[in-house]
């Protein structure tokens, strides 16, 4: 009897320590997860969906992947066209969603970027969080614009797939909403939201941040140094304190990687939070860093061609 009772007691610890092992799996996505292959091959994806034809340009320049839909919202409050585009790759049973920067990236990057600058920055409502007035009346317009619809669709025939969530620069911004958006109406969860922005600048408030943690496992804030990642600026004293700072906060975890004119693109340094110092360098010196990644695929004055 004792020697089964032994047995019963072994088999529970064994359970047990396989239950604590898979939660520390299921939660081990943080910075040292980060994949700089997978973040390449996301950005061509991404980079590729702002063509002037992405139907045609995604599955040519990332195979497997199909344009479902594209929303495109003309003078929006960040610079000019917003725009998101749907894809799904269903071999990879993935779906993707990309929010482009600036369609005037060029003249941001010369002069855009300095309404960052503004001394008063406000804030206005989104699902009860407090983000930057220009972003909340952008993500608005484009969700009564035909966003809605296009995710419902996406959803209705691929639910059962996870979902990746892209943005650039302050698009950057966009995506981030729309992780909450989707999380809080209960399309995709936690566990099937992944997040990746390029060069995005600082959101919204603590809460909005800490709402964008909870939202997606995966999120990785992926930049070079750059001056606009500084932006606007933040007077939080303490990284996820009990009650959110009314000041401005990255979420996410930070990647941050370095140009050299002799050693090339070099990174990236990993960092716990994306607001850690080794992963806000860049000086406005820098700022020609804002609109490129990975071998030239870089924004500019005309959309990709293929």
């Amino acid at each position: 009897e004792s020697g089964s009772l032994s047995s019963m007691w072994l088999s529970r610890l064994t359970a047990w320590l396989l239950l604590v092992a898979f939660h520390h799996w299921v939660n081990a996505q943080d910075q040292n997860s980060f994949s700089d292959a997978t973040s390449k091959s996301i950005w061509t994806l991404a980079y590729y969906t702002t063509s002037a034809t992405p139907e045609t340009c995604v599955p040519k320049k990332s195979p497997g992947w199909k344009v479902l839909s594209k929303v495109v919202v003309p003078g929006a409050p960040i610079f000019g066209q917003s725009q998101a585009v749907i894809s799904v790759n269903e071999v990879k049973k993935q779906i993707n969603i990309h929010f482009r920067g600036p369609d005037a990236v060029t003249t941001f990057i010369l002069s855009g970027y300095t309404y960052l600058l503004q001394s008063d920055f406000p804030v206005q409502p989104f699902e009860g969080l407090n983000v930057a007035q220009e972003f909340a009346k952008t993500f608005t317009a484009m969700w009564q614009g035909g966003l809605r619809e296009a995710t419902n669709a996406a959803w209705e025939e691929y639910c059962d797939f996870p979902i990746l969530v892209t943005g650039y620069s302050v698009g950057g911004c966009l995506a981030s909403m729309y992780a909450v958006k989707i999380k809080k109406l209960g399309l995709w969860d936690y566990s099937t939201i992944s997040l990746y922005t390029y060069s995005s600048p600082r959101c919204g408030y603590q809460d909005f941040a800490l709402a964008v943690n909870a939202a997606a496992k995966e999120r990785y804030m992926v930049r070079y140094n750059d001056y606009v990642i500084q932006l606007p600026a933040t007077t939080c004293t303490s990284i996820n304190p009990a009650n959110p700072q009314n000041c401005y906060w990255h979420p996410g975890y930070g990647l941050q990687y370095a140009y050299s004119l002799w050693w090339g693109t070099t990174g990236p340094t990993r960092c716990a939070t994306a607001e850690t110092a080794g992963c806000l360098a860049g000086t406005i010196l820098d700022i020609s860093n804002h609109n490129g990644f990975y071998s030239g695929m870089s924004y500019g004055l005309w959309p990709p061609t293929c």
